[in-house]
């Protein structure tokens, strides 16, 4: 009920823009609910939102709440509200929808309902009824006809770039993608539906597995369990064959805003490339095509200079990306162009905009996407305009992304056919990709303590500053551990302390994270015995 007089009070604050909520617990078990806000730029609420959703949500009595929204109803009469409401396939989800509707009209708002649709998708539909948040470039389609035109024909015409001495996707080998039990079942099945009918023999098959009422919604299952199991998913339905190998497997989480990629060998060997690994790919690809067009303009320095080297192509990362993704990354985009943000998807989206024209964002769970700012646009329109890069074939690639990436939220079904695509045209299979660079091992863990608070870090969480003497202890640990890096955060939930250790060797990692898990124990008032991997 409250998160209807919240959605309706929002769209007030914002001058009847459209706003969004999506009825989901995303990748947790079916037990669980919630919900999800979406400004309406299409993104996650912003602060000032949410400085009236935590008083609404903690607020006891009713008059109380009437008193935290009175003065924003004062615009109603002014201002309609406009809220898009979906859900995903929970079976608690359709009555709890049902109030948020209920509620949300009994505050005077226009309700559209999108019913079942993934999280990205129900993104999509607020950030196209708010039309001048999306560049020119791209026509407002806010529906789910809409959202299926821009992936499907950009992913296409992407594909359509391709040589004609390369080789486009074989047949044979579909793309195994598992559903979580979840909402991207149907989603899948209708993008590849349409992917078919374009035809050419250019698109990949996409295979869906691990529907709606096949097993538990992501037990055993889905990309949260993959990425932090690193082992495949259970097969629910399926025939035999597949469960002996998948040579080119995707996981999606429960509400398709997440994924992960995976090959399993009839050996039982496992291969996993998480979020690290897809940022990696894109970075490569997009640093690629930038440097194909400067190549193309190196005989013109003025277009070169005012062109192409201003444009400032780099990634977000948090603390818990794989050091060897990063150095990798520094390798190819150069070392300033490579930012570590504090973990949680607001800030690295954040961080994106403020830091780089074209940014890209993964957190290692799957969770990302690709942020293109104005002067990107500005970039793609001056170098059309030139005539040493018009109608170059990067240049076609770059202006095609816009509408195949999804920049709202991150999104599982178009991070599928991005990665897809840069695939096919580098003709990679998925073992090339894997190859680029070996992770460095690393061991997670908590450790419990009476009061969490009294951990504080630096933004970006990588060093800790309270208590003053826990920083100093673990850089003598790390001292002696050649190669390795530690770092340690209160949860944002729970009285814990996260802890991350990483290191050239599988020991190395169990021993610097041992000693961490001590030095927190003793040094923050730790509860019980601490984790011991040694």
């Amino acid at each position: 009920v409250r998160v209807g007089v919240l959605a309706a009070v929002r769209s007030f604050q914002k001058n009847g823009q459209a706003i969004g909520v999506m009825v989901t617990a995303s990748h947790n078990d079916e037990s669980y609910n919630g919900v999800k806000i979406a400004d309406p730029d299409g993104g996650m609420m912003g602060p000032d939102g949410e400085a009236l959703a935590v008083p609404l949500a903690n607020t006891e009595s009713a008059t109380d709440v009437m008193a935290l929204i009175q003065p924003h109803l004062d615009k109603a009469a002014t201002d309609k509200a406009l809220v898009h409401i979906g859900r995903d396939t929970r079976s608690h989800s359709p009555a709890l929808t049902k109030l948020v509707i209920q509620t949300a009209q009994a505050m005077g708002a226009t309700v559209i309902d999108h019913g079942i649709v993934t999280t990205p998708q129900l993104h999509h539909a607020v950030s196209h009824a708010n039309s001048h948040y999306l560049p020119l470039m791209i026509p407002p389609r806010p529906n789910l006809g809409g959202y299926y035109d821009l992936l499907c024909h950009s992913y296409h015409s992407l594909l359509l770039t391709l040589p004609q001495e390369m080789t486009p996707p074989s047949p044979s080998l579909p793309l195994v993608v598992d559903c979580a039990c979840g909402v991207g079942y149907e989603h899948v099945q209708e993008v590849n539906r349409r992917l078919q009918e374009l035809g050419g023999g250019v698109c990949r098959t996409l295979m869906a597995i691990n529907g709606p009422g096949d097993g538990p919604l992501n037990t055993n299952c889905g990309s949260e369990y993959v990425q932090k199991s690193i082992c495949p998913p259970e097969l629910y339905k399926t025939s035999d064959d597949m469960t002996n190998s998948i040579s080119y497997g995707a996981s999606l989480d429960g509400d398709a805003d997440r994924i992960v990629f995976f090959k399993k060998e009839e050996d039982s060997s496992f291969c996993l490339l998480d979020g690290d690994k897809i940022a990696v790919l894109i970075c490569d690809f997009l640093q690629e095509q930038v440097d194909s067009l400067v190549k193309a303009t190196a005989e013109d320095e003025e277009s070169s200079s005012s062109i192409l080297s201003s444009l400032r192509l780099g990634v977000v990362q948090t603390a818990y990306a794989n050091g060897a993704s990063t150095q990798y990354m520094k390798k190819v985009l150069g070392e300033h162009r490579v930012e570590i943000a504090k973990t949680g998807v607001k800030y690295v989206h954040a961080a994106a905009h403020e830091h780089f024209d074209v940014g890209v964002y993964f957190e290692a769970n799957g969770h990302g996407t690709v942020l293109f700012g104005s002067k990107f646009y500005d970039f793609l329109a001056k170098a059309e305009a030139n005539s040493s890069t018009k109608g170059h074939v990067a240049l076609r690639r770059l202006a095609l992304l816009p509408s195949l990436v999804n920049q709202a939220v991150g999104d599982a079904l178009s991070d599928l056919l991005l990665v897809d695509a840069i695939l096919t045209l580098k003709q990679w299979n998925i073992d090339t990709w894997n190859n680029l660079y070996r992770d460095l091992p690393s061991r997670q863990c908590k450790v419990k303590v009476e009061d969490r608070s009294i951990i504080q870090t630096n933004e970006n969480e990588t060093r800790a500053i309270s208590p003053d003497t826990l920083q100093p202890a673990l850089d003598k640990a790390m001292e002696k551990v050649r190669g390795s890096r530690c770092f340690v955060r209160p949860s944002g939930t729970e009285n814990v302390v996260r802890v991350y250790a990483e290191a050239t060797t599988t020991q190395d990692a169990d021993a610097l994270a041992t000693k961490a898990a001590q030095l927190i124990h003793s040094l923050c008032k730790g509860i019980g015995e601490p984790p011991s991997f040694v």
